[in-house]
């Protein structure tokens, strides 16, 4: 049967739609519907901003979606706000492709390319704003709570992905082992080898599957 897609995290909804400013007044003539799709243009324009390797200062973003600055400052407080907001709703899209379907089944090499291969999906699709996250967002307590959330989706991923063979080590070695996946598969992990050292995909997951094998045979 097929792993259910939980919600996004908890974490993410208090920072839900919340400087549209509109009223039940405002709704007869349109005008929350039309803050909504100016609001998600922005969002969207940052977006590709980010994936373009292009400057994200609040001017550029302005030029770039041709949205007024006082309908800026209407939709977010500043440019913090609108990195919050971008975080959250990409961290939401990647929701779903982070997810593995029936982990612990099939054999061992099969359920490796199967983790390896949705981890690089998923860090392919999120990277530029891992980095965003990171450089820009470090010290927002939300971010960084964020990124840990994030960060124990893959735990239990991969726990659950590889308990056949982490069942029948002792505590003290499983837990040292599922540490060392987490790491050999982690967002610093496919950033020294893409962004640092011009890995290309395939070499990624070569790499990653065949370091799993070692570690997981090695149990």
């Amino acid at each position: 049967m097929t792993q259910a897609k939980p919600g996004v995290p908890l974490l993410f909804e208090a920072h839900a739609i919340k400087s549209v400013s509109g009223t039940t007044r405002d709704a007869s003539d349109g005008r929350i519907a039309n803050r909504l799709r100016n609001r998600q243009h922005v969002i969207d324009t940052f977006i590709e901003m980010v994936n373009e390797g292009k400057e994200t200062t609040l001017d550029h973003v302005i030029d770039r979606s041709g949205v007024a600055r006082r309908s800026m400052y209407r939709y977010f407080d500043d440019l913090s706000d609108l990195s919050m907001q971008v975080f959250r709703h990409v961290a939401e899209d990647a929701a779903g492709d982070a997810l593995l379907d029936n982990p612990g089944v099939g054999p061992r090499p099969e359920r490796i390319s199967v983790f390896v291969s949705v981890r690089l999906r998923t860090l392919a699709k999120t990277h530029a704003f891992g980095l965003l996250a990171r450089r820009r967002l470090a010290n927002i307590d939300d971010v960084r709570n964020g990124l840990a959330v994030i960060t124990n989706i893959t735990r239990v991923q991969l726990v659950n992905q590889f308990e056949p063979e982490l069942a029948e080590m002792d505590p003290e070695r499983r837990e040292r082992v599922i540490d060392t996946m987490i790491l050999l598969t982690s967002f610093e992990s496919y950033d020294v080898l893409k962004r640092q050292l011009d890995r290309s995909a395939d070499v990624v997951e070569t790499t990653w599957s065949e370091s799993l094998t070692t570690i997981l045979n090695a149990g």
